[in-house]
């Protein structure tokens, strides 16, 4: 079994994923968000296999990815100032919103929005993406 995981994300808005490892498969996908958060699962030359939020998997050519880490959220969600359920919500987010990334500790990821300038954190359990391995 291949073990190797990592996560990256799209580079640009307009980002096909294909059939195969190659611009001569069909594209079964095309995101229109950058910032994507998007598991790897296999390399093969220039082409990464990916899997997306939505448990989709296809090719992508590795220019069109970014090894900035983010996640998206799989429901309405809050941050938090610190990492307990006792101090300050500073934003409230909506469901298929992306952010960046810092990393993960117990249940809590941090994480920052430079959109809108927040830096703070978020229970694992209602994001997806890098950091936030399912693996237990």
């Amino acid at each position: 079994k291949n073990s190797y995981i990592d996560y990256k994300s799209t580079k640009k808005n307009n980002a096909n994923m294909r059939l195969g490892p190659g611009k001569r498969y069909e594209i079964i996908w095309n995101f229109t968000k950058a910032n994507l958060p998007v598991k790897i699962i296999k390399k093969f030359d220039l082409w990464y296999k990916v899997e997306t939020p939505d448990g989709s998997i296809g090719w992508m050519k590795g220019s069109l990815l970014a090894k900035q880490k983010t996640i998206i959220f799989k429901k309405n969600d809050k941050i938090y100032k610190n990492n307990n359920l006792g101090s300050n919500i500073i934003a409230h987010v909506d469901k298929n919103s992306i952010l960046k990334i810092h990393y993960c500790k117990n249940q809590w990821c941090k994480v920052e929005s430079n959109k809108y300038r927040i830096i703070g954190f978020v229970q694992k359990n209602n994001i997806w993406g890098a950091f936030v391995s399912s693996s237990k």
